[in-house]
């Protein structure tokens, strides 16, 4: 949880500039949103809804390698297959899971993080809290569900489907495990592959997110 904390603030800059960019708020490019950013919002910009995105991150991965265990466990007592398979449909289960359980904190972090405030007012976690709830109700802070639970699916089972496959190929230490930069080089690469895959249906849960009710409703979903 930690190490993911701290790997997300480091790759909030990239992260903020990617969500501007999927809803619409900027259509700069990398480098000119990075630069409107700065200069709009200062520095600090960089990192609008980064705590939303950081508290969201313990309990997602507990629920995301807790359930995936379990459900590779069952799947394999049940069918008495391991690999590639198992890893895929065990981790889309997981992913749905974490998806779900974690949801309103990724919903404020778009609200957040996806708009320019050139007015300086910070919009924080709570006043997007209860400004939806207001207007929409609870559910209001499911917008966009069902792509991210749909997304979920392939998402998570191509990421632990193809680190299962990337390790067979992998050398291991003297006792059989897999080394550091294995691991390394194995969950890259397997991210790598399951967040291109996935990124149309990421833009489309984006979209959905910024949409606010009273307003023209472009995206159905």
């Amino acid at each position: 949880g930690t190490a993911g904390m701290i790997a997300k603030t480091c790759t909030s800059p990239f992260e903020r500039v990617r969500i501007l960019n999927q809803t619409g708020e900027s259509l700069k490019g990398p480098i000119g949103t990075f630069n409107q950013i700065v200069r709009e919002e200062g520095v600090s910009g960089l990192w609008r809804g980064n705590t939303a995105n950081c508290l969201r991150v313990f309990p997602s991965k507990a629920v995301l390698f807790s359930t995936n265990d379990m459900w590779k466990a069952n799947l394999t007592r049940a069918f008495g297959a391991s690999g590639w398979g198992v890893g895929f449909i065990s981790g889309s289960l997981a992913g749905m899971t974490a998806s779900f359980c974690t949801y309103p904190l990724d919903y404020v972090r778009t609200r957040i993080s996806g708009r320019l405030h050139t007015n300086g007012k910070n919009i924080g976690m709570v006043s997007v809290v209860v400004d939806t709830v207001g207007k929409e109700g609870i559910l209001g802070l499911y917008k966009g569900i069902g792509p991210t639970l749909a997304g979920a699916l392939p998402y998570e089972g191509l990421k632990f489907g193809s680190y299962d496959a990337l390790t067979r190929y992998m050398p291991r230490n003297e006792e059989g495990n897999l080394t550091v930069v294995g691991k390394l080089f194995c969950g890259g690469m397997a991210g790598s592959i399951a967040g291109f895959s996935m990124y149309p249906n990421d833009t489309v849960r984006r979209l959905l997110q910024m949409q606010e009710k009273g307003t023209e409703r472009r995206y159905h979903g």
